[in-house]
């Protein structure tokens, strides 16, 4: 089942104050690098949009997955580990909406999604 109408306008504002927030910080790099999400289904990706290393064009680096659980109505968060596999942020799994999660990935207490 996919997202709702509404969640996805939530998610885009609160999209907007979290990395818009990281945009700015990089704006000097916008060139070369910024940060934005995908919707797919019940989950939000946020990513890194980076220029090519291989010549022209930009290469998609995923940062962070929340997957929206509609049977406990929780957003469940993960990690992209070094495996390229995700697995679930054992800081803090679940939330109780998308701002929470867009929260803790902005705040990254333990270094798993901006390093």
């Amino acid at each position: 089942m996919a997202l709702t109408d509404w969640q996805k306008v939530e998610i885009k504002l609160v999209a907007d104050k979290y990395l818009g927030k990281r945009n700015q910080e990089i704006a000097a790099h916008t060139d070369k690098l910024r940060v934005d999400y995908r919707i797919d289904g019940q989950s939000v990706y946020i990513f890194e949009h980076r220029k090519s290393l291989q010549g022209e064009g930009f290469d998609d680096f995923d940062v962070a997955k929340a997957t929206f659980v509609s049977t406990t109505q929780k957003w469940k968060l993960f990690w992209m580990m070094r495996d390229l596999k995700w697995h679930s942020y054992m800081e803090h799994p679940l939330h109780d909406d998308i701002e929470s999660v867009f929260k803790c990935v902005d705040e990254d207490a333990c270094c798993a999604f901006w390093g």
